[in-house]
């Protein structure tokens, strides 16, 4: 790599409703300076969409064939549950779901709610701030519940260990995901279904996507330390970027979740505008995106640079299809998520353990086993593969009949 400049952008700003849309992996304090940031300009009309990006190294950028090969494995679409291994799903039990304050939360919340309706069982939830006295309120309401199992995510177990002492003597399972361990932790959490493993896989694919779609190879990555998973996914982005494109440069910087919407789109801005041959940029998250593609329009700068972001939704869907800024997203399939997490849960209530997905060859990376393990399907969605900017993305099509066929029903 011929230079790697990390500068640490971090504004004051108020707090704004955007915040709800990021990943439910919550936790850790927002870190701000005094730092002013340009303002955004004013939005205009959107442009026409741009051409579909291509997998290939431009002339004069150098990358690996094993970067190359990686990106285009995961633009394949996934038919098949990667872990569909029969079980006889029990009935008449007591779930119960801790939820998360954002809106990706919500989503999942659809699918364990639809899942446990098909598997015959009791159905409750509560809410919370992400905030450790709220999380741990929501555990005692959990607790008080007498569920069979309890579901989570996000949040680090430090914020309701004493519940979870509780629950572990009772002998609750419980099922989580986007915490920052491994996929089979223990003491007390029986699976975490989004592992450390996965998030740094995640900024492994968005820097061979950047790598094999930069024309300059002038690349820019933007961080949400706020989160420790999407501290992850920059690792991966940074380990693999200096592999998979030795030949780009490459400028890291990170802002705090109250600059989403607010401080960030005149950020990237003032980015391309001091750096013209900047043509990629990377997001550690889809809902960092709010507000780019408008301030980008505003400005002028729409074709000048490409990004990818990754658990985004339709509004990143949107930007895609719309060619405005976003040209690739990899894609969580929340409502799968929901129906995998009471999977999970049913294999975990049988003593079978939550069962584990075979790795994919393309997503072997020494010293990270858990890769994948959750049995999610995972895609880097472009304009071609998003059928409709609007939904969700199913992940598997068809995944609820699949799922209850996996149970016997």
């Amino acid at each position: 790599m011929k230079k790697t400049n990390h500068s640490r952008v971090r504004w004051v700003a108020a707090v704004l409703a955007a915040s709800s849309l990021v990943i439910a992996a919550c936790g850790g304090d927002d870190d701000s300076s005094d730092a002013p940031a340009t303002e955004a300009p004013a939005a205009s009309e959107a442009p026409a969409a741009s051409e579909a990006p291509s997998t290939d190294a431009p002339a004069g950028v150098s990358i690996s064939d094993e970067a190359a090969a990686r990106v285009e494995a995961f633009l394949q679409p996934v038919t098949e549950l990667p872990l569909n291994e029969s079980i006889a799903a029990p009935t008449g039990k007591k779930l119960f779901y801790v939820q998360c304050s954002v809106a990706v939360c919500a989503e999942i919340a659809t699918g364990i709610e639809a899942a446990a309706t098909a598997a015959g069982w009791t159905f409750e939830t509560t809410s919370h701030q992400d905030t450790p006295d709220t999380v741990a309120s929501a555990f005692d309401t959990a607790i008080a519940a007498s569920p069979d199992v309890i579901l989570t995510s996000g949040n680090p177990r430090e914020w309701f260990a004493s519940q979870l002492t509780t629950i572990k003597d009772k002998g609750i399972p419980v099922i989580s995901w986007s915490i920052p361990e491994g996929y089979e932790p223990g003491d007390g959490i029986s699976v975490n279904l989004l592992s450390n493993d996965d998030y740094y896989f995640y900024g492994v694919l968005m820097a061979d996507y950047a790598a094999a779609n930069t024309k300059t190879g002038k690349i820019h990555f933007v961080g949400l330390p706020t989160f420790p998973v999407l501290s992850t996914v920059q690792q991966g982005f940074t380990d693999e970027i200096a592999k998979a494109c030795p030949d780009c440069s490459v400028e890291i910087s990170e802002v705090a979740v109250t600059d989403i919407g607010t401080n960030l789109p005149g950020a990237i801005v003032s980015a391309l505008q001091a750096d013209p041959e900047l043509d990629f940029i990377v997001y550690a998250f889809g809902g960092m995106l709010f507000g780019v593609p408008d301030a980008l329009d505003a400005a002028g700068l729409t074709d000048q640079a490409k990004a990818i972001s990754q658990a985004g939704g339709p509004l990143n869907f949107d930007f895609i299809v719309s060619g405005r800024h976003q040209v690739a997203e990899v894609a969580l399939a929340s409502e799968l998520l929901g129906w995998r997490a009471v999977d999970a849960a049913a294999r975990v209530l049988l003593g079978n353990g939550p069962g584990r997905a075979e790795a994919r060859a393309e997503a072997v990376i020494d010293g990270r086993p858990d890769i994948l393990a959750g049995g999610l399907p995972l895609q880097i969605l472009t304009k071609d593969s998003i059928a409709d900017a609007a939904a969700l993305w199913p992940g598997v099509e068809g995944f609820q009949d699949k799922f209850t066929a996996l149970w016997g029903l």
